[in-house]
């Protein structure tokens, strides 16, 4: 997959799919899907435009955490298939272009044989361009465009803002659903508090990036990804009270594992929740609770 950053041009013909793609949700997935079949069939480069951070950090000044990491959008990007990827500054100067505009540029700089977007995509100066004058504007510019219809899942509309909530609310089982896959956070594994080995039961402290959107504290179920091999994990995440953190940590304990992984790059995977984070009283007690998790993590793994 070629990744093209900044204001390149292209003149080959495209097929481009257009969204913030927060989540990469089933929804976005419907949508992406629609682009590279239109490029397979019409013999044209498909990809995605994407813009660095979310564009609330500048339209509505929000410090809004991310669902998907860039990292990880490119990782999921990579695996749909699509073939290049422009990734762009969202600015002020890029927010303040008049839908006529943004199409202008979207024709300038990506040619569009086909532009894909959801059914609700809003584009232009405060939102003002919709699906309807996309249409308009694709019929005045020569590229056709293909709207994804409303996507649901146990009647709630798929969206990324239903999703944080789940996450937010440590809901992981309903954030999956909507997701179409696990919840999951990349990074580098870093040297921790080393209070896992202290008790015979050592964790990877996983490294994410500041703006990557954490579940509530607790401890949860899932997978450790390293290279092409995917481990069974009990995961906490939280400030660790009973040693008193001075940061949210993200900490993977690897069942069956021994092996030194500090600097790789891994991929936690969340599946469920399994209880709230616990204040104890003593490292016996903590050691008898995480034996029990991983117990918990076995059976319902299988």
């Amino acid at each position: 997959m070629q990744i093209i950053r900044g204001n390149a041009i292209t003149d080959k013909k495209t097929a481009v799919a257009l969204g913030n793609f927060d989540g990469l949700h089933r929804a976005h997935t419907h949508i992406i899907n629609n682009m590279c079949r239109y490029a397979k069939e019409h013999d044209c480069i498909g990809c995605v435009l994407l813009f660095n951070g979310h564009t609330r950090r500048i339209t509505n000044n929000e410090d809004t955490k991310l669902i998907t990491t860039e990292r990880e959008k490119l990782k999921l990007l990579s695996e749909m298939g699509v073939n290049s990827v422009y990734i762009r500054e969202f600015d002020r100067e890029l927010m303040q272009l008049s839908p006529r505009e943004f199409v202008e540029m979207l024709v300038t700089k990506i040619n569009p044989e086909a532009v894909c977007v959801g059914y609700d995509y809003r584009f232009g100066y405060k939102a003002e361009g919709d699906t309807e004058l996309l249409r308009k504007l694709g019929e005045e510019f020569g590229f056709s465009v293909i709207v994804t219809e409303e996507i649901k899942q146990n009647q709630h509309t798929v969206k990324s803002t239903k999703i944080r909530q789940f996450i937010s609310d440590g809901d992981i089982v309903s954030a999956n659903a909507m997701l179409g896959r696990p919840y999951f956070i990349m990074g580098e594994v870093e040297k921790g508090l080393q209070n896992g080995r202290r008790i015979g039961i050592p964790t990877a402290n996983i490294g994410y990036a500041p703006d990557k959107l954490l579940p509530e504290n607790g401890v949860y179920m899932g997978y450790t990804i390293i290279g092409d091999d995917r481990y069974k994990s009990v995961i906490n995440i939280g400030n660790n009270p009973t040693f008193g953190a001075d940061k949210i940590t993200v900490e993977s304990h690897i069942l069956d594992f021994d092996s030194d992984i500090y600097g790789k790059i891994v991929t936690v995977e969340l599946v469920d929740r399994i209880r709230d984070e616990i204040t104890f009283s003593s490292l016996d007690e903590i050691k008898t609770q995480i034996n029990s998790d991983i117990n918990s993590a076995r059976q319902a793994l299988k």
